[in-house]
Formats: structure tokens, sequence, C-alpha cells
């Protein structure tokens, strides 16, 4: 494995594209952050302030790093997508590699990539935590810490169907607009066609309430404008906006075991047609 890792390593470290997403992808996230940490709203009562606080910081940074795992997932076409434009799979095969390693090591380039996001999201959320955050101590900074393995989880399901969709079209171009159709446009009509309680269970969907939108109303509220079970009066739940999730231990679930099934059509293609 070690051989693998340190085969990728040098794949990715020479490719240019590689670099130039992950730094826009980096620019982009600290760009939202900047500017959501500036912008207050003048309305008594409610403060932006608490969502760069511990511990809300935690669910607020992972929710908008869940907005760019989508370039995450685009560097993972691009790398799978020219294994297979420049017939490198192929070769490597050829000088003694396994079909089993190839997918390991990309397997290990997705691990990689979801824990630079995972650093990313914990070493602002810690520095914005300490800068906003008012009383720390030890309990309130780690309450809800547990969301940076969530969105790990998340990160590694965005890339595993991108590198499921690359694996299947074999083409750069083609595999990223398909990606982001599937995303954007095939997955939500299909959904349209289902029952509304059912749409919960589609895969982009699961995958992306992993990170769910905070609670803005609930977080913002100062103590006055909670009611007894801490939450504010005007949350969009409460009022019925916006639909009741699945429970959190369940999207994790289904969210595992989807991954598993993509994983497992990874390996059932690359074994069985021609690279």
């Amino acid at each position: 494995m070690k051989k693998l890792f340190k085969i990728e390593l040098i794949k990715i470290w020479n490719y240019a594209s590689f670099r130039v997403i992950l730094i826009l992808h980096f620019l982009l996230f600290l760009l939202v952050i900047f500017v959501a940490s500036q912008i207050d709203i003048s309305v008594p009562g409610l403060t932006m302030k608490n969502l760069f606080q511990f511990p809300h910081v935690w669910e607020s940074f992972a929710w908008i790093a869940s907005w760019f795992n989508l370039l995450l997932a685009v560097i993972l076409i691009l790398l799978v997508g020219n294994e297979f434009s420049y017939k490198t799979f192929r070769q490597q095969v050829i000088t003694g590699l396994s079909r089993n390693d190839l997918i390991v090591g990309k397997s290990l380039v997705v691990l990689l990539v979801a824990l630079y996001g995972v650093l990313l999201v914990f070493l602002t959320s810690t520095i914005s935590g300490l800068i906003f955050t008012r009383g720390l101590s030890v309990s309130v900074v780690f309450e809800k810490s547990y969301l940076l393995v969530v969105y790990f989880i998340q990160a590694i399901g965005y890339m595993t169907i991108g590198f499921l969709i690359a694996v299947l079209f074999r083409n750069t171009a083609l595999s990223i607009v398909m990606y982001l159709l599937y995303f954007i446009l095939i997955e939500p009509i299909i959904r349209l066609m289902f029952p509304r309680e059912a749409r919960l269970y589609f895969p982009v969907k699961i995958i992306s309430n992993l990170t769910p939108r905070p609670e803005f109303l609930t977080i913002a509220s100062d103590e006055s404008m909670l009611d007894a079970s801490g939450q504010s009066s005007l949350d969009l739940n409460a009022i019925g906006i916006a639909p009741d999730p699945l429970p959190f231990y369940l999207t994790i679930l289904l969210a595992l075991a989807y991954i598993a099934v993509f994983s497992s059509l990874i390996f059932i293609f690359i074994r069985k047609r021609d690279i």
C-alpha cells in the first residue's frame, strides 16, 4: 500500500490541474468564510456572529465546506479520466500492478483529499471559534466537533460518485458534465416522480444532508428569542417551511451504504471491463 501511495503522490504532484483546483477550493472556501464573517444583521435579538462561535462554528463551516465538495469530486474525475485517456491504467497493469491495486491507489487519493477537506474545516473552525467565542471551555469547544467525521464521510461520498462516473464514461470532460448534470438536474427530476417521503432516500440527497443547513435563526438568536426547548419560534422547520429530515444516524448509515455500493460498482467495472 505504501508503494501505491507513493505512485499516486507522484502523479498528482506533477499534475497542474490538480494543484489549480485544490488552490481554487481553498481560496473560495476562505473567501466565503471571510465575507460571511463581515456580515451582521441589525435586528434586535439576532446576531450572525453566533455562527462563528463554538460550538456552532463546527456545523456552520462543515455546511459551507459541503458547497465545495463538487470541486473535490472534479479533482477525482480529472485524475481517473486521465488514467483512461493516457492509458496509464493499462500501462500499470502491464508493468505488474493488479486491477485491485489501481482501485486501492485511487481510493487512497480519495482519503487524502477528504483529509485535506477535514483539516481545512478544522483549522478555520478552530481559529474562528477562538476569535469569536467568549467563555471558552473544553465542553463548549468540542461539543459538535464530531461533525468533522461526518464531513469526512460526505467528502468521500461526493468523490466516490465522481469516481464511479469517471469509470463509466472514461472521458474527463463528459464525466464532469454528467456528474454536474446528475447532481443539479437528473436526480432532482427523478426525485420529483416519487412521493415526498421517498425523495429523502436518494443518494445525492442523503450524502448532501450529512451536513444539513444550520438552524440560522436558532443559532443567531439570543436567549430572549428562544423557547423552553432552546429553539427559535421562527425556526424554518418549526413553521413548516423546511421539511423534516431523516434521523441523523439513519442518514449516516445510508450514506455509508451508498458509498459501499458505489465502491463495489467501481470494483466490478474495473475488474470486468477493458482498461
